[in-house]
């Protein structure tokens, strides 16, 4: 059979001609996530629109506003961000200072996982949002896909946040990561699903809180390499004198005996 050659294909089909060797390159790019090296490995150069990002980590309710607190603030201010089923009520004030307004945030609490599939699923297909975050943590591979579905419909961001535990499970969303906490102030991420080839290695995402970037010393931003500290200098140098050893014993030599006073010559003159 002969083998394919994109370049003898129409343009039109050349163009969605997608190989697994390379990232694909979304026709709506994304929403940039806030770092370049992130950027640089997903597809579309970020937060990929009209599709589920899965986000999975250690503990819900600690690294997901830092996640994606950069690419929130860049939303459209006239939709709403929704937040669905948080494990804690968002912190208004703190978001506030990450450039997301209060009135542009919506927290819905759902005491049941079915109301809240069934929330997600509706607003996926009302559009009506910029970006949305969900917590799932009993969603089932089934249901993952069912939402996928939906996604592709939807211009905005979506989030879904699961435990860790459920790495191994098959799942429908095209971009998959795993997050944990690194060195103070950074984000260690592990791209564990993206359209394109299998990505190896972590990332260091350096992650200090807008509240904290005036204050925090420099001396403790992530990425810093401690400088050894330096004596001051000084214009005259002071010689340092060390015993003399024997090099092939390495015990201390003898001491030099002080050399002997000569006696003055006697006179040849009689008295």
């Amino acid at each position: 059979m002969p083998k394919l050659d994109a370049l003898s294909l129409p343009p039109t089909v050349a163009a969605q001609l997608w190989r697994g060797d390379h990232l694909v390159r979304a026709p709506m790019a994304g929403i940039p996530t806030g770092w370049d090296a992130l950027d640089a490995e997903l597809p579309g150069k970020g937060w990929p629109s009209q599709g589920l990002t899965e986000v999975l980590q250690p503990q819900a309710g600690t690294l997901e506003w830092r996640l994606t607190g950069m690419a929130l603030q860049q939303c459209p201010a006239h939709k709403p961000v929704i937040a669905l089923g948080p494990p804690l009520p968002p912190h208004a004030s703190g978001l506030a200072q990450s450039g997301l307004a209060p009135g542009q945030l919506v927290w819905i609490h759902g005491s049941r996982p079915q109301d809240q599939l069934w929330a997600l699923e509706q607003l996926l297909r009302a559009n009506a949002a910029a970006a949305l975050l969900a917590w799932l943590p009993q969603v089932q591979p089934e249901q993952i896909r069912r939402l996928q579905i939906s996604a592709q419909q939807f211009e905005g961001l979506v989030f879904v946040f699961r435990p860790e535990s459920s790495r191994h499970q098959a799942s429908a969303a095209p971009l998959r990561l795993l997050v944990r906490s690194s060195q103070p102030w950074s984000l260690q991420l592990e791209l564990l699903k993206r359209r394109g080839p299998v990505h190896e290695g972590t990332l260091e995402l350096p992650a200090v809180p807008p509240s904290l970037q005036a204050v925090l010393p420099a001396r403790l931003w992530p990425g810093t390499v401690p400088q050894p500290a330096t004596l001051p200098s000084t214009n005259s140098t002071r010689a340092i004198l060390l015993p003399d050893h024997d090099s092939d014993l390495g015990r201390p030599a003898a001491p030099t005996p002080p050399p002997r006073r000569q006696r003055a010559p006697q006179s040849s003159l009689q008295h």
